[in-house]
């Protein structure tokens, strides 16, 4: 898994290396590809808390102020600890499971609206986890770019679907998270 992760790590930053442009700093993206590289931290929320932190990265096109792409995330827990929730069914508290990996694939938009060095932006990744969680993945989320970091929060909801026995019932199990990162982007500027 270390091996994975420095070699998924290395493959990002020599895109960004290769990518990177001296120019200073832009008003406004400009048409052509974009990538993203983020670093993340996810505070569990509700029944299932789930406290993770994630590398992402994206890859697209961006048309005036529009970025569409796809990408991958790598989220790892940040404890171990044994957590509880309330089960409906037997009124009775119920030791969670523990979630070590995910792995969400998702689409990726993203708009910015230039203000000189400032620009805001709206950031929606929408998609499908494997791992430990294999699911609906959502994270819609807010943020500030400066030149080419950005600085962003938002809210992010996992969801598992899994067939319990021995009645053959599919269960749903939401993990919703508050979420924090910082990223940097490179590339669909002048």
């Amino acid at each position: 898994m270390k091996k994975l992760f420095l070699m998924i790590t290395a493959v990002a930053m020599g895109f960004q290396l290769s990518a990177q442009e001296v120019s200073g700093f832009a008003a406004a993206p400009t048409d052509g590809y974009r990538g993203f590289a983020s670093l993340g931290v996810f505070s569990g929320t509700g029944n299932y808390k789930y406290d993770r932190f994630g590398l992402t990265t994206s890859h697209g096109f961006q048309v005036d102020h529009l970025f569409m792409g796809l990408g991958a995330s790598m989220q790892w827990t940040t404890n171990n600890e044994d957590w509880y929730y309330y089960n409906y069914e037997t009124e009775e508290p119920e030791l969670g499971e523990n979630i070590d990996f995910v792995m969400p694939f998702f689409f990726n938009a993203n708009y910015e609206i230039p203000m000189g060095k400032f620009a805001p932006f709206a950031d929606l990744k929408l998609g499908y986890s494997v791992g430990d969680v294999s699911g609906l993945y959502v994270l819609p989320s807010v943020g500030v770019r400066l030149s080419h970091f950005n600085v962003w929060c938002g809210y992010n909801l996992l969801q598992d679907k899994q067939v319990k026995q021995p009645q053959n019932k599919i269960e749903t199990t939401n993990y919703q998270s508050i979420a924090f990162g910082v990223s940097i982007d490179w590339g669909g500027r002048k």
